[in-house]
């Protein structure tokens, strides 16, 4: 129990430390969490992305994103996923506002882990299954809407909406994800 209390105590001298410090307002942390479809919409996932993004200018910013997913709705077969994105973003209406609207896309690089009963049978009342493993990597383009709104100078709270596709295999990943941010 006195290993909770020191490392409360020292989580809160760090963020402390942390709310006291000058910050830089081009680079910014945020933590997205959402739903949404994978593949041809018949599996609904369930995401976390870490996104670290720096603003260039009042029109344009950056941001890399490393993501992981899970199915949420599986009874014979499971798909998790795991993504890279690097992205570039405009804002039509300047970004130095409360509201910053921007429209981006890029590249992303993921890795499906797909995985099925293929052989289901029961001997003396017991259930065996037999899987299938199905790895699924590509490189693919996306297409991102997103929405932040500052809460004051350094928190933000936002919404995003994507797909990440390419021109083999239509669609991969498309959903919404509620986003939290803090500027370092």
């Amino acid at each position: 129990m006195n290993k909770f209390y020191l490392i409360l105590v020292v989580l809160l001298l760090a963020i402390s430390k942390l709310c006291s410090q000058n910050y830089n307002k081009d680079f910014s942390y945020k933590l997205n969490s959402g739903w949404g479809f994978l593949g041809d919409g018949d599996s609904p996932t369930l995401s976390l992305e870490n996104e670290f993004a720096y603003s260039i200018n009042h029109y344009f910013s950056t941001s890399l994103i490393l993501g992981i997913g899970r199915n949420i709705e599986a009874s014979h077969a499971h798909s998790d996923y795991l993504f890279g994105s690097f992205d570039m973003y405009i804002s039509p209406f300047k970004n130095n506002k409360r509201n910053n609207f921007k429209i981006g896309g890029g590249y992303s690089y993921i890795d499906i882990s797909n995985t099925y009963v293929i052989v289901r049978f029961y001997d003396n009342g017991e259930r065996y299954n037999f899987y299938d493993y199905y790895p699924n990597r590509q490189h693919a383009f996306n297409i991102i809407i997103d929405d932040e709104f500052k809460i004051n100078s350094r928190f933000m709270i936002g919404l995003k909406a994507y797909t990440i596709g390419n021109n083999d295999q239509g669609g991969i990943l498309s959903g919404i994800s509620f986003k939290f941010g803090v500027t370092l």
